[in-house]
């Protein structure tokens, strides 16, 4: 399967495959979300296999990782976000410091679908 290419999901997130050597994809991903990566492009690092994926990335306080199929012409995802830390401030109007998150709260999973713009 050919992967080189854009990806779009359902929020506008973007994953850019820009070279495919046999099962080891390189290309870039954009968060049209997070707020402290949303518009920067983040060097990532895929593996495929026919037609599974995966990738990572890593920005702001987090690493990023989907895994997924292509099936009926989507990119049919999973993801897991993980951080270590978070900002918050105590009263509103107050400067936001750095929290140290339990294990428990470090970790988000969810799905996305994403289509080829290209």
């Amino acid at each position: 399967m050919n992967w080189t290419g854009k990806w779009k999901n359902q929020y506008g997130s973007v994953i850019h495959i820009t070279t495919q050597d046999g099962e080891r994809l390189e290309g870039t991903f954009q968060s049209a979300v997070d707020e402290t990566t949303k518009g920067q492009q983040l060097p990532l690092t895929n593996f495929c296999k026919n037609n599974l994926l995966a990738v990572s990335c890593a920005g702001g306080n987090h690493v990023v990782t989907y895994a997924g199929m292509c099936y009926g012409g989507k990119l049919e995802t999973v993801w897991h976000v993980v951080t270590g830390d978070t900002l918050t401030a105590k009263e509103e109007n107050e400067p936001a410091v750095k929290k140290p998150l339990a294990r428990w709260q470090s970790v988000t999973t969810n799905a996305d679908t994403f289509e080829r713009m290209e």
